[in-house]
């Protein structure tokens, strides 16, 4: 009978182990020989994961272990990193269409990182993390452009701030207050509130002293009528914020009620222009969670499907391919805990079957059922 490689060199690790092991091997065994397989591996690709990146003689299951071990850790640098790894599979290996799956999927949640950036008013920062993301990936593409936007939003802002400071500087606060609400339609987070807020805090300022002035140098009427004037001025300021607030509100009802991924995506766009101090804020950012997690089940639904379809054939094989499938649900995803709840289900079946299997085979034979694509599948925690 012919032994796939992968095997031989499992059971070649294996001979390396000590006997205290393998006695707490037979009282708590794994999800399957193949989980085991992997398990026992993937202890030494540990030591080799802090060298995936620059050794060539790393296997390409390897590099892609690595990759999502790195990609688990979330951060943009770590997630860079397994996009470099995961792209460097080769293409005529069988795990190229997961690493390929996996890249966009990385690449999408650092283009999502960059975007925070921006939206947090770190402009540099988030371009130079976007020129990181390797050329020929699957969203390289939406780089460029996505760069371009932002640097065209970034101009338009500064000019309507330095148009604001020169009418305050000209002693003209309803210039510069008109100029200021420009800022609120602008498609950044970090100019429709800090930004504006420095404004508005000058012109107020400005307010108070000309208050001040004008009560020092005019007659008490002249004095009390201007400060009426720049009073009703802010009064009528924010009912016209309010009222817009509203009907923008209303209009990202409308698009949400559409119920389809493009619907749910420009209803959020749209809810987001409703501005911090209105008194539609908090509604509208509710609606925002609340979107965004149609959103995400609307996404990660398919993942569930199919991995409860594969459940459902009831083999080994089976189960193990659909942990793989539910795996996709990230943590803090809408169905992230449905799908864990499956996973720790189909995890149970496994090990029955596997035990199943193991105690009608000799113990010394290597169990069929092993994939080796089944690199993400964990091992089952020890017994007590």
């Amino acid at each position: 009978m012919k032994i796939h490689p992968f095997v031989i060199q499992v059971l070649e690790k294996a001979q390396k182990l000590p006997l205290p092991f393998w006695i707490t091997l037979i009282v708590a065994l794994p999800v399957s020989a193949g989980a085991f397989g992997v398990w026992l591996l993937n202890q030494e690709n540990i030591g080799e994961c802090e060298a995936a990146t620059t050794s060539p003689d790393i296997s390409d299951s390897t590099r892609l272990y690595c990759a999502q071990v790195s990609a688990d850790r979330r951060t943009a640098n770590d997630l860079l990193e397994a996009i470099q790894l995961a792209n460097a599979i080769s293409y005529e290996h069988p795990l190229r269409s997961d690493g390929d799956r996996l890249i966009k999927r990385w690449s999408e949640r650092v283009m999502e990182l960059a975007e925070a950036m921006f939206q947090d008013g770190k402009l540099n920062e988030a371009i130079a993390l976007l020129e990181k993301i390797p050329v020929g990936t699957p969203v390289y593409e939406l780089v460029p452009p996505r760069i371009q936007e932002w640097q065209a939003t970034w101009r338009e802002a500064e000019t309507i701030y330095e148009d604001a400071q020169t009418a305050l500087q000209d002693d003209k606060p309803t210039v510069a207050l008109a100029e200021a609400r420009k800022l609120l339609r602008v498609p950044n987070e970090y100019w429709r509130t800090t930004r504006f807020q420095e404004l508005a805090s000058e012109i107020q300022a400005s307010r108070e002293n000309r208050k001040k002035t004008a009560s020092q140098n005019k007659a008490p009427k002249e004095a009390i009528a201007e400060q009426l004037t720049t009073d009703n001025l802010l009064s009528n300021w924010e009912k016209e914020q309010a009222a817009e607030a509203g009907v923008q509100l209303a209009k990202a009802k409308q698009l949400a009620a559409g119920g389809d991924l493009n619907s749910l995506r420009e209803a959020i766009s749209a809810a987001e222009l409703v501005f911090s101090g209105t008194p539609q804020y908090p509604q509208a950012q509710q609606a925002i969670a609340q979107w965004t997690r149609q959103i995400e089940t609307i996404e990660d639904q398919p993942y569930l499907d199919r991995a409860t379809k594969l459940a459902n054939k009831g083999d080994l094989a089976s189960l193990q391919a659909a942990i793989s499938e539910a795996n996709n649900i990230y943590f803090g995803r809408a169905l992230y805990q449905e799908a864990q709840s499956k996973i720790d289900q189909w995890t149970e079946q496994a090990r029955q079957i596997h035990d199943q299997q193991y105690s009608q085979q000799n113990s010394t034979q290597p169990i069929n059922q092993f994939r080796e694509t089944d690199y993400r599948i964990p091992p089952a925690p020890a017994k007590p």
